[in-house]
């Protein structure tokens, strides 16, 4: 009586399952990579804004300032 072969015994199974796990793997790191991508550019583009809006609010403030120091 023969046993029946078992997964490991299947070559050519086992190289398209490792192929499509291979795959799957690099799909889910090139998605990850994407997305990365996208909030570090959105991440810089609010940081820019921020900064436009502090550098008006510091020299609005900074002339104010002066004002009030030529009035005392």
């Amino acid at each position: 009586m023969v046993a029946d072969p078992s997964w490991f015994e299947h070559v050519d199974l086992m190289q398209v399952v490792i192929g499509g796990l291979g795959l799957l793997i690099m799909w889910f790191i090139a998605r990850t990579l994407r997305k990365i991508d996208a909030n570090q550019t959105s991440l810089f583009n609010r940081l820019n804004d921020l900064s436009e809006e502090f550098y008006t609010l510091k020299g609005e403030h900074n002339a104010i300032k002066n004002r009030c120091l030529k009035v005392a």
